[in-house]
């Protein structure tokens, strides 16, 4: 699958879709038309459990559970890499990193910025420190 370039774990930035890398994943993972996708993560928003410059999987999908961690798109073209927790008035993007602030969208953003989710924490890889 393409690494579709980075997503930020910090203030949402222009998503662009340029392929840096490939990551390989098990045929079994596309058995029922599955689709996936990787991003590389750039700033420290969502430390301890990702690091800048890891790369995560996300299974390509619109919808998400409470408390996933997902890429969600913001205005049509800026990405973030957040934790969503669902409300009934609308959704908190959250950092794992207590140093960085959520933000609430009401369900009326959610429709008119759009909000959406794109793809949903599936893999992390981690590569090693080089010394």
């Amino acid at each position: 699958i393409p690494v579709l370039g980075s997503i930020p774990a910090g203030i949402p930035i222009e998503a662009i879709e340029d392929i840096i890398d490939y990551e390989e994943i098990p045929e079994s993972w596309t058995r029922g038309g599955n689709e996936y996708f990787a991003l590389k993560i750039k700033g420290e928003s969502m430390m301890p459990e990702y690091r800048d410059k890891d790369t995560v999987i996300f299974k390509k999908q619109d919808t998400c559970d409470n408390n996933d961690d997902c890429a969600v798109m913001l205005n049509g073209n800026e990405a973030t890499f957040k934790r969503v927790e669902r409300l009934m008035e609308g959704v908190i993007l959250k950092p794992l990193n207590p140093a960085f602030e959520s933000k609430f969208y009401s369900n009326k953003e959610i429709e008119e910025l759009p909000v959406r989710v794109i793809g949903v924490f599936w893999e992390l890889r981690r590569g090693r420190a080089v010394k």
